[in-house]
């Protein structure tokens, strides 16, 4: 993803947690959220179709009048304005900046792990213990993203700074070493 599009997902993700809290809705707007990263997972193209130009306007106009239904007004006014700026395949990445938020103001850090395989409990308890002690966390929550072309190793995101130890990458930096 683009550094621009970084800046502005973490832009729309903090404008939304701030009129949550105005509104006294945090915590339903995070249900919301929740239910919407859902909706992401289980049609991943949705974003796509309603941000490129495969579909006319009116039969987007409609996906987005069936999802906007599922969700009280302030989410349904987001879902607009997301669309109109046409960043709707941006939802997910927005939706983790909003949760960024949502634990800090709580005390929580959320380390963003992604792997080539699912973590068993003993490593998620592991990888908590030691963000923890790298930060100086008292609670963190491992967000678990599987990704086959990473090769092996993790990646960790914490705080917006990256830990890449993928197998992926040293292979990057070995080849380089080999062409200098």
């Amino acid at each position: 993803m683009k550094t621009e599009n970084i800046v502005v997902d973490r832009k729309y993700g903090r404008i939304l947690y701030e009129i949550a809290k105005k509104e006294n809705q945090i915590e339903a707007i995070h249900d919301e959220l929740l239910v919407l990263r859902d909706i992401y997972k289980e049609v991943p193209e949705i974003g796509q179709i309603l941000t490129d130009d495969r579909l006319a306007a009116f039969e987007k106009a409609d996906i987005l009048h069936e999802l906007d239904r599922e969700f009280g007004e302030t989410i349904s006014k987001f879902l607009r304005v997301i669309y109109e700026y046409g960043r709707m395949n941006e939802i997910p990445e927005i939706i983790d900046e909003f949760e960024f938020f949502y634990y800090e103001d709580k005390g929580i850090l959320v380390a963003d792990v992604t792997s080539v395989v699912s973590l068993s409990e003993d490593e998620i308890t592991r990888l908590k213990e030691e963000v923890k002690a790298m930060t100086d966390a008292e609670k963190v929550i491992i967000r678990e993203k599987l990704d086959p072309s990473i090769l092996g190793g993790l990646i960790v995101q914490v705080d917006h700074k990256m830990i890449d130890n993928s197998v992926k990458k040293q292979l990057k930096e070995m080849h380089k070493e080999l062409l200098a």
